[in-house]
């Protein structure tokens, strides 16, 4: 019995490793040139976004998109279409949220920003995302490979799991000693804010 649960669970892993092997998030010169509406920008984020999530955690809706520009995390749409840079920065903190709070978030993208043009900004995202994805398939593979290995499925989600937590650990310590110079719009925005709520 306990040797058809580890199978099933080696199935299921190289399953799952063999679609993550052809995934590919799109460049910069890649997403549409094209503006769109919410529901385009919907289906797009969840056809780019669907290998990471399960149907249940949906990690954009309308109201979170919504949410986003009402709190300056996402340009504001012209005349509720949404370009090619909202699509990146979307791609960017939706996947980065899951690992970090947004605030974190928008300060590396913020930092980032101000040294490079969005474009290269997102497309370099785009690299190492898919670099550290490469390197987890490989280990995960590997496992899938050995099913004589010491090493149970079991084990390796603890130590995914371990290690994920190690990194986010100091994401987060190194992002709250990086400061962004706040523009100054920001700043004025930031000033109206704090009259507003006196």
């Amino acid at each position: 019995m306990e040797e058809t649960k580890t199978n099933e669970l080696n199935n299921v892993l190289a399953n799952w490793c063999e679609q993550m092997l052809s995934y590919r998030i799109p460049r910069w010169n890649e997403l549409p040139e094209i503006e769109l509406y919410m529901d385009q920008v919907i289906a797009l984020m969840e056809k780019y976004l669907g290998v990471f999530y399960d149907e249940e955690n949906k990690t954009i809706t309308p109201s979170i998109i919504n949410n986003y520009v009402k709190l300056g995390l996402v340009p504001p749409p012209v005349k509720k279409r949404y370009s090619k840079i909202h699509l990146a920065y979307l791609l960017i903190i939706c996947i980065l949220k899951q690992v970090m709070p947004i605030n974190a978030v928008m300060r590396i993208i913020e930092c980032q920003t101000q040294k490079y043009p969005i474009e290269d900004v997102y497309d370099h995202f785009c690299e190492e995302q898919e670099r550290s994805l490469l390197s987890v398939i490989k280990k995960a593979s590997h496992l899938c490979a050995s099913p004589d290995s010491d090493i149970l499925v079991e084990d390796f989600i603890l130590s995914a799991a371990i290690t994920a937590n190690s990194e986010k650990a100091i994401s987060e310590r190194l992002t709250n000693l990086i400061e962004p110079k706040t523009s100054p719009e920001k700043k004025e925005k930031e000033k109206e804010k704090d009259k507003e709520k006196k």
